[in-house]
């Protein structure tokens, strides 16, 4: 009896793998806001708490708590500058409020950051932000059409090859 990902079984999963990958890429860049969707806050920043690939802050005068996904700040540049605004200057933040994240170690919801500007100058360009969500998006691209491709193969050769006959039927004793 061969490995399953060496039959039909396999070919499917690895095709299905990749259709469905391909489908998140999809689902992630339509879920990426336009520019005009965004909203802005400006105050300074009174709490902020750094976790693994993201900075989860507030923003003085506002209710919403807010999130600075790593993602998309692959320099590093907009943590800096909230980190640094801990009550010494305002800054601007750009957010969709149709998306939120809310980790499980933080209580509330967080509203994900797209822009953070110091001064009226943004720290990161809009486009550089999106540039480096769809850097990785495409991973998920790229991973998807490779299990597509390898399904489709791995189903290209099993084309002829019959299916496992089934086992005989059992007889009764008397």
């Amino acid at each position: 009896m061969g490995k399953w990902y060496q039959d039909r079984r396999g070919g499917y999963f690895f095709l299905l793998l990749g259709i469905g990958l391909m489908l998140v890429y999809g689902a992630l860049e339509w879920r990426f806001p336009a520019p005009d969707r965004l909203v802005a806050v400006t105050g300074r920043v009174t709490w902020s708490y750094t976790s693994m690939g993201a900075l989860y802050y507030t923003v003085d005068g506002d209710a919403r708590q807010f999130v600075l996904l790593e993602k998309g700040d692959t320099d590093g540049r907009m943590r800096a500058a909230v980190r640094d605004a801990t009550m010494l200057y305002p800054v601007t933040v750009r957010f969709d409020p149709d998306q939120t994240k809310r980790p499980g170690f933080l209580p509330g919801f967080f509203y994900i950051t797209f822009g953070v500007a110091v001064g009226g100058k943004d720290v990161t360009a809009f486009d550089d932000v999106r540039a480096a969500h769809r850097r990785d998006n495409l991973i998920a691209l790229a991973l998807g059409l490779i299990f597509t491709a390898f399904g489709a193969r791995r189903l290209y050769l099993l084309r002829g090859a019959a299916a496992p006959a089934a086992a005989p039927p059992r007889r009764r004793r008397r």
